[in-house]
């Protein structure tokens, strides 16, 4: 898998995992709310959904709103690892 990818998914996962503990709201109070914006989901399925961190930005949407989420902060996936590094040039000494 693509690791930017991986790290978007993983992100959206922590992200909205840290928003629901903050806000103190169990699985099952958040399907309650997702009825509301059009979402009609056990509790048991949401978590085994938001465990795997792969859902569509619609969806993350309807939670957002559902948890009356006003903000966010969009986290950059870090520079890939992969990219060589460029090598110093030695200052070499004249005799």
């Amino acid at each position: 898998m693509n690791k930017k990818r991986q790290f978007y998914e993983q992100q959206a996962k922590a992200i909205l995992q840290d928003l629901r503990l903050d806000k103190e709201l169990t699985h099952t109070e958040l399907a309650r709310r997702l009825e509301a914006h059009g979402v009609r989901i056990e509790p048991q399925v949401l978590i085994n959904k938001l465990n795997r961190g792969t859902y569509s930005f619609a969806f993350a949407l309807q939670v957002l709103a559902a948890m009356e989420v006003k903000t966010l902060r969009i986290p950059r996936a870090p520079e890939a690892a992969s990219r060589p590094k460029p090598v110093p040039l030695l200052d070499q000494e004249s005799d």
